[in-house]
């Protein structure tokens, strides 16, 4: 202990001493740091960026809340009286929901939301039926709106 804020003091005025073996302090004046430091943020920088063509694909599984659930049931249930608005097949359930949103995110395309809302669309088509659409027609495709926390808005098949 004594030893080592020795080595401070020394460094304080203007002595550098190091011990052997150890490694010597960082001195930002030294060239061949600064090189070594501009070549590691130009290598990080110059990394190609897949945000500009994937706006966002989470490693999990997104969040489906009680907002968004119950909003789904009243707008997209299968019983639902919402007018415009695509509509589940009868017997689905908060599971098999579930499973719906989580495949159309892992294996679907995204986009960035519209009109300026935070957030990713991603679209997935089941090729089977999985409810009606916006006009009362078979629906094989579903939409899922993802906020920027990784929690559904919306779920609907179209």
């Amino acid at each position: 202990m004594l030893f080592s804020s020795f080595l401070c003091a020394s460094a304080f005025w203007g002595e550098k001493k190091s011990l052997p073996g150890r490694w010597a302090r960082f001195d930002m004046k030294n060239p061949g740091l600064r090189y070594l430091l501009a070549m590691l943020f130009l290598f990080i920088g110059s990394q190609p960026t897949t945000w500009a063509y994937q706006p966002y694909r989470p490693a999990g599984e997104v969040v489906l809340t009680e907002k968004a659930f119950r909003h789904i049931m009243e707008r997209h249930w299968p019983d639902s009286t919402a007018a415009g608005a695509g509509k589940f097949q009868y017997g689905i359930t908060e599971d098999s929901l579930r499973a719906l949103i989580n495949q159309a995110v892992q294996n679907g395309h995204s986009r960035t939301n519209t009109n300026g809302r935070p957030g990713v669309i991603y679209e997935y088509d089941f090729q089977r039926q999985i409810g009606t659409n916006i006009d009362g027609q078979p629906a094989t495709r579903l939409r899922v709106v993802v906020n920027n926390r990784n929690r559904v808005v919306t779920a609907f098949p179209f």
